[in-house]
């Protein structure tokens, strides 16, 4: 009997190390080919998926050469330390303009997940709702985002009117009767902007016409641009 309640006392204990270090998490990226997300730290921790070069993570805690993560869909699991990279971490919903994101890359990143199905909540590669794609997209180039959409508004800086767009702002929407922001996308360039639709999952859509635009209500800035850079992007970059 001792030796059970020692045993639930250490259980107990590495719990709560884990509580408090998911306070304190870091935002990495999977730097590896492939990368085996185990159950347990150790190469004989059962493998619940692979994971590819790329995909953000939250770095829970650590152990020995393990990290403890979490996944933007919420799955928790370890990752060898070598193929991951701690980045900077940056604050939520802070007002902030990103100056070191490329506004094209987060675009470019946008467009390849063109047709990944609506999912209620989803905000990874299984499906995504609106939201959960705009902060799984910024989370990609280090950036974390609110998970709702009205909290999303209140990151970044404001955009004067919709004429005055960048590629790689934050679109936000009323649609329907909602009295407040329901909707969020991330301008393309053009007029356009690439969301996941309850219907169709992630699709572009014009802003200026069709169902869209009387529903817009704001944009937000969040990566800082480049000299000369407007809001139209190249005849050959874009999905339409």
């Amino acid at each position: 009997m001792p030796a059970r309640i020692f045993g639930i006392l250490i259980c107990l204990f590495i719990i709560a190390g884990l509580v408090q270090g998911a306070s304190e998490s870091k935002p990495g990226i999977i730097t590896g080919d492939a990368v085996n997300f185990r159950a347990g730290p150790g190469l004989d921790g059962r493998v619940i998926s692979v994971l590819r070069k790329g995909l953000p993570v939250s770095i829970v805690t650590e152990s020995g050469q393990w990290y403890y993560v979490q996944l933007a869909d919420g799955t928790t699991g370890w990752i060898c330390r070598k193929y991951v990279e701690v980045k900077p971490a940056t604050p939520e919903a802070s007002g902030e303009v990103f100056a070191a994101v490329p506004a094209a890359e987060l675009i470019a990143y946008a467009k390849s997940l063109f047709g990944i199905k609506y999912v209620y909540g989803g905000q990874s590669l299984q499906g995504f709702d609106c939201s959960g794609f705009t902060r799984h997209v910024f989370a990609k180039f280090g950036i974390n985002l609110p998970r709702r959409a009205d909290r999303q508004m209140e990151a970044g800086m404001a955009v004067g009117s919709r004429e005055d767009l960048l590629p790689g702002d934050l679109v936000f929407f009323k649609t329907g009767v909602s009295a407040k922001v329901n909707h969020v996308g991330i301008y393309v360039g053009d007029g356009l902007f690439i969301h996941a639709a309850t219907r169709s999952g992630v699709r572009v859509d014009p802003l200026n016409s069709g169902y869209y635009k009387n529903y817009y209500v704001a944009g937000r800035r969040l990566i800082k641009p480049n000299d000369g850079e407007t809001g139209e992007t190249p005849e050959e970059d874009g999905l339409q």
